[in-house]
């Protein structure tokens, strides 16, 4: 996990293939967690999944800020809306992806 997480740290950008290996990555790795999200929070966006997958790695929310090329404070209210579009209701939204379908 901390090489895939270092590779991705490494980019500007994510490309749509960058994407799909990041996503095919995490459902070897993590027992098809990105089909299981997709099947249980189904009205996730592609860009919601994105999110939570450089969450689910353990990436730092600067750096996904930075990774979207969006606003530290852009980014809190995005993560505000994902909770509030997944009906949860934790203090933590790190926690509670890195803890999901555990």
């Amino acid at each position: 996990m901390e090489k895939l997480l270092n590779k991705i740290s490494s980019l500007k950008h994510l490309n749509g293939e960058e994407w799909s290996k990041l996503e095919n990555s995490l459902n070897m790795i993590q027992n098809n967690f990105t089909y299981m999200l997709r099947k249980k929070y189904y009205m996730l966006s592609d860009d919601d999944i994105h999110i939570i997958l450089l969450m689910r790695i353990n990436m730092k929310n600067t750096m996904i800020s930075h990774l979207l090329h969006i606003q530290p404070t852009s980014f809190r209210i995005r993560r505000c809306r994902l909770k509030k579009k997944m009906g949860i209701e934790c203090d933590s939204l790190n926690e509670f992806i890195i803890n999901l379908f555990k």
